[in-house]
């Protein structure tokens, strides 16, 4: 008995059901409705099918995506664990400790955190018998600054090791800052060193708010909470406040210098307050470093030492796409870009 559900052939076998049915000859009017009747129900039936299958297939596809994104983070986030592979100096040695870019708690290499880490390594290692600290860097956190400094103080006194600053295209601000926690600073003659003093910037975009009829509207606790609001026109009391709070830090900054620096300063002190840099030469000159040289010249006068690198490195991440890498380093310059929006505060 002829089955018009029942495929005969493997022709067949790729002709959908309904149309098997369609295409089967008939006898008269009454038959012929009754097998569209049956294609009607076969193609409904086909097409649910589909419509199961591409469902299927999707959930598949998005718990494929899933189960492989949070594979793929999983092993980021293990890698970013694991700690960096630790340097060790396999015979006697100088250090270099290197304190590169702008100086920031988030900064990938100059944070005290980072900086610190490689300092602690290269004090306690045995072979280690000096430290060279590589500094190029135009300034930034006057506080991640001051952690280097003091780590370096209290390294020196569990671990007497001679330390040399030595600068290379920069040393400026907290750059320069960093330098004075070493026994000695040397810069290259094409360096840039000092911008001794303190910086405190804030936005004012308040007339184009006014331009565009638009006002911010601000609630503080006291009259100068909201001194460094950008949206808003500044007051001769927040100015004072700014003014005074620059000075004093430069005052600061100025104190650390002729405490470290002390006889071997060639200028009144009023010279090196002016916020301004000088090239290498100059800056021998005014007793900001005791020598030009460069980290080559340096280690010609210890030929029996080896150069060993201590960091800080920069993890590289292998596994991210470039165009991902490149994402993470756009949205960190956009979240630098709103702090010094809202007002920040450097040396």
């Amino acid at each position: 008995m002829w089955n018009p559900f029942k495929r005969s052939s493997t022709a067949d076998a790729a002709i959908p059901a309904d149309e098997v049915v369609l295409h089967q000859p008939v006898d008269n009017a009454e038959q012929g409705m009754v097998l569209l009747a049956k294609a009607f129900v076969l193609d409904q039936q086909r097409r649910e099918a589909e419509a199961r299958r591409a469902a299927r297939f999707k959930r598949w596809m998005v718990g494929l995506v899933i189960v492989g994104s949070v594979g793929l983070y999983a092993v980021l986030g293990a890698k970013a664990l694991l700690p960096v592979p630790g340097v060790v100096a396999k015979e006697p040695a100088v250090a270099l400790v290197k304190v590169e870019g702008q100086i920031s708690a988030t900064a990938k290499l100059a944070s005290a955190d980072r900086v610190v880490a490689a300092l602690i390594k290269a004090f306690e290692d045995q072979q280690v018998k000096r430290v060279l600290l590589y500094i190029d860097s135009p300034g930034g956190a006057p506080v991640e600054a001051e952690r280097i400094m003091d780590a370096v103080a209290e390294l020196r006194k569990k671990h007497p090791k001679p330390i040399q600053a030595v600068i290379g295209n920069l040393g400026a601000s907290a750059g320069y800052m960093v330098a004075l926690s070493a026994d000695d600073i040397v810069s290259a003659k094409y360096s840039l060193v000092g911008s001794i003093g303190a910086i405190l910037q804030s936005w004012d975009v308040h007339r184009v708010l006014e331009k565009y009829d638009v006002k911010a509207k601000t609630y503080a606790s006291g009259k100068l909470k909201g001194m460094l609001n950008p949206f808003e026109p500044s007051t001769p009391e927040g100015e004072a406040k700014a003014q005074a709070l620059v000075d004093e830090l430069g005052r600061q900054f100025e104190t650390l210098l002729k405490e470290r620096r002390g006889k071997k300063l060639t200028q009144a002190p009023d010279t090196y307050a002016t916020g301004e840099v000088w090239g290498g030469q100059d800056a021998l000159g005014l007793g900001l470093v005791d020598s030009n040289g460069t980290i080559e010249t340096i280690m010609a006068t210890y030929p029996d030492l080896k150069l060993v690198n201590f960091g800080p490195f920069e993890r590289k991440n292998n596994l991210l796409p470039s165009w991902l890498q490149t994402l993470d380093d756009t949205s960190q310059a956009l979240q630098t870009l709103a702090e010094a929006t809202r007002g920040g505060l450097s040396r």
